[in-house]
């Protein structure tokens, strides 16, 4: 664990371990003035690429979030995301930029874990933590003897990276958290656009200082001072349901076509979440087919068999029940905790 003060002192307890020295790199080239950075995007759902952003995009963007979530001097950071990647990159510098304690622990799955005797750090800090979580992170968690109570004294939760599956958001609910799924990516420096779980809201809202609009082909349009003003073209589907507001259907190249109907593949995953309320991590996706041209397949991260195809005929209308079913004792990940869709498919199941 490493503990940083706002005055600069540092506590690493675990000096032998390299992933504190990218950290210390990473705050040693912000602090120094640096102006120019090399982002990596996660590779999740195809190759990774490289980008260059500028320190006053990174500025910008810290300025936006702290606004919009209200964060201040007061709180304590705490940052288990991998820092040579936008979340966990971004959470390293807010607290850098504002003047904030943080506490950094290397990515797993529960990420309390890595505190030991030094938890008192958070639970001092009642209502002035600021988590930033992946969704597995959050459910392992939740599910751990101290997580809730540990989640009990945030200000605010950040939880990225996947969409919040229905077992999750009901748990936030239903536990009161005060949780927000961010939209963004690495291209807009982060997220620009939050929705309310625990009031449960179903569309995300941009947060002040970012426009967005739809395409011709209803695919979302960013502009921000963090895209320095300049229009960002994602790839990804919307409904507008408001003004800032949006309803985030799937990636346009998500659709898959399957014997001459066009399939999105994040309805049916969100229509498979809503009626089996599965805890397991799963995804859907086009495998070739002679005659289909692409026939749908669900993969869920499982060592036993949960469901079968006849389970799932009755939620779907006949071009949407999938045609296969692949389980998986483990997803492979990206470097940034995302499920590895492409290296899941091609290197663990053999088809």
């Amino acid at each position: 664990m490493l503990y940083i003060t706002k005055e600069g002192e540092i506590v690493n307890t675990d000096p032998a371990n390299d992933y504190f020295d990218k950290v210390n790199e990473l705050l040693d080239q912000w602090n120094s003035g640096r102006e120019v950075f090399e982002l990596r995007t996660s590779g999740s759902t195809g190759r990774p690429k490289e980008i260059l952003v500028k320190r006053s995009q990174i500025e910008a963007s810290i300025e936006l979030s702290r606004k919009a979530l209200k964060i201040n001097q007061d709180d304590l950071f705490f940052c288990c995301l991998n820092v040579n990647y936008i979340a966990g990159m971004m959470m390293l510098l807010r607290a850098a930029h504002i003047g904030c304690d943080i506490i950094v622990v290397e990515p797993t799955s529960n990420p309390f874990d890595s505190l030991g005797k030094m938890e008192y750090l958070i639970t001092k800090n009642q209502g002035k933590n600021f988590f930033s979580f992946v969704p597995l992170q959050l459910q392992t968690i939740l599910e751990s003897e101290n997580g809730l109570r540990f989640l009990k004294s945030a200000k605010v939760i950040i939880v990225g990276g996947a969409a919040i599956n229905k077992v999750l958001r009901d748990k936030v609910i239903e536990t009161k958290l005060p949780v927000f799924e961010t939209y963004g990516m690495t291209e807009t420096i982060s997220h620009v656009a939050l929705k309310n779980v625990s009031q449960g809201h179903d569309y995300f809202k941009a947060i002040e200082g970012v426009d967005i609009e739809a395409n011709t082909n209803n695919c979302l349009r960013i502009l921000s001072s963090s895209t320095e003003n300049d229009w960002v073209q994602t790839n990804d589907v919307v409904d507008i349901v408001g003004k800032g507001c949006f309803v985030l259907k799937g990636r346009a190249d998500n659709i898959i076509n399957s014997g001459g109907v066009k399939i999105q593949l994040e309805e049916i995953e969100r229509k498979l979440a809503d009626h089996f309320q599965w805890p397991n991590r799963f995804f859907c996706f086009g495998k070739a087919d002679e005659k289909l041209g692409q026939k749908l397949v669900l993969v869920i991260e499982s060592q036993d068999k949960i469901v079968d195809l006849t389970e799932l005929t009755p939620i779907f209308s006949k071009f949407e029940v999938p045609k296969e079913i692949f389980f998986v004792k483990n997803f492979a990940e990206t470097a940034s905790a995302k499920v590895d869709k492409i290296r899941t498919i091609n290197e663990i199941i053999s088809y």
